[in-house]
């Protein structure tokens, strides 16, 4: 397990802990917003990673294990 693996799990760890709904789907079927703590998680990932939004974006469509412990999918990010 890497450091960005070790991270983001503590990251979404305290960002469920934060959150009213940490039971939420990450991304929701059909579209629409990401849930608080996958919000929160990916911001704290950006500012790790020291990336702009985009780039983090970009980064993670090939990183699934991250994206996993997040709860999202490839297809769940903007593109």
């Amino acid at each position: 397990m890497n450091i960005t693996t070790r991270f983001t799990e503590e990251m979404v760890s305290l960002a469920k802990s934060y959150c009213d709904n940490p039971d939420e789907a990450a991304a929701p079927e059909g579209g629409g917003s990401f849930a608080e703590y996958a919000m929160i998680s990916l911001h704290g990932l950006r500012i790790f990673l020291d990336e702009t939004y985009k780039m983090t974006i970009d980064r993670l469509e090939v990183m699934r294990p991250i994206l996993e412990i997040i709860g999202l999918e490839p297809d769940d990010l903007p593109h």
